[in-house]
């Protein structure tokens, strides 16, 4: 039975990278070049698969008052399910320096009226969702939608069996946790907004993995940036790490690393494998300017240099965490 990956993006963007030798302030900051491309952790998501030669299915809101977000989107094969708002789909400027430092300026985004927050959710409820499939839920909320929103979207799916996995932060992933997501994937930071305990070793982490596991939480994927990352399963810590590379835009990255991972899990694989393809797409995403999302080939080139192990608790506890990004 062919199963299906759902993607669903709330607050899409159009995603504008600008390229400046240095960030300063109260100067001239000269653009050398710069470039646009469609965003919303979701359409990320699903952008990468695409280059992976999977065509899941993504679900965001799209809007008559102008057409770049779309044609962005076409431009790539992606045709999502579009549900119609009458709000502007949000711009986000990234200015990015030789040194991989970005100033990041986001817009609010639109705000959904009752109208069309009802319509969306009748929109949930009738998909042609079936056991086995995959709902990804990731991103910021836009104005108009409460904070137990994931929660509510993770219950109504779990009704068809599927598998739920959400990408979010703060108080919008606390109250996901309630709805029992099967797969989570914080930061450091996050994980720590979320759940309201300060991570500052190995034990604490371990306290905070086990009170998710008692939620009903099956895994628990902690992303640490160049650090690499650690999937925790009941009865089974891995991590993977691939070696440093250049970085041109680390915007993105986490979306690419979904992608993988997602990618050899929908097909059963070990979960090795999923860690190990999940590093590579986002390790190849930081090699690529804006949110390009790299290609298939770079990708498995890095993959081959990727080491993913299994570790224990006593690893865990002898682990540095001083790097939360990711």
């Amino acid at each position: 039975m062919r199963r299906n990956i759902y993607t669903l993006t709330l607050n899409p963007s159009i995603d504008y990278s600008f390229y400046i030798p240095s960030i300063k302030f109260d100067d001239i900051n000269r653009i050398v070049k710069s470039r646009i491309d469609p965003g919303g952790k979701g359409i990320n998501i699903t952008r990468m698969l695409f280059k992976l030669g999977d065509k899941s299915i993504p679900i965001t809101f799209h809007t008559d008052k102008d057409n770049i977000y779309k044609n962005l989107l076409e431009k790539e094969g992606i045709k999502p399910f579009y549900i119609k708002i009458k709000g502007r789909i949000r711009n986000i400027y990234n200015f990015i320096s030789d040194d991989g430092k970005i100033l990041r300026f986001n817009e609010k985004g639109p705000e959904i009226s009752q109208k069309e927050k009802g319509i969306f959710f009748n929109q949930i409820k009738n998909l042609s969702l079936k056991k086995g499939d995959i709902f990804v839920i990731s991103g910021s909320l836009p104005d108009g939608f409460e904070k137990n929103t994931y929660r509510k979207i993770v219950e109504i799916v779990k009704k068809a069996d599927v598998i739920t996995f959400v990408d979010a932060d703060g108080e919008i992933l606390k109250e996901a946790i309630k709805g029992c997501p099967y797969i989570i994937k914080p930061n450091l930071w996050e994980l720590e907004r979320a759940t309201g305990e300060k991570v500052k070793d190995g034990e604490k982490l371990i306290g905070v993995i086990k009170d998710l596991f008692g939620k009903n939480i099956e895994i628990v994927i902690l992303t640490l940036g160049e650090k690499g990352a650690i999937i925790f399963k009941k009865g089974k810590i891995l991590y993977g790490k691939a070696e440093k590379v250049k970085v041109k835009s680390t915007v993105g990255c986490g979306d690419a690393f979904v992608a993988g991972f997602l990618y050899n899990f929908k097909r059963g694989k070990k979960m090795s494998e999923c860690l190990s393809l999940a590093v590579a797409c986002g390790t190849a995403k930081a090699k690529e300017e804006g949110t390009k999302m790299p290609e298939k080939e770079d990708v498995l080139k890095i993959m081959k240099k990727v080491k993913v192990k299994e570790v224990n608790k006593e690893w865990i506890l002898k682990f540095s965490f001083s790097n939360r990004g990711g």
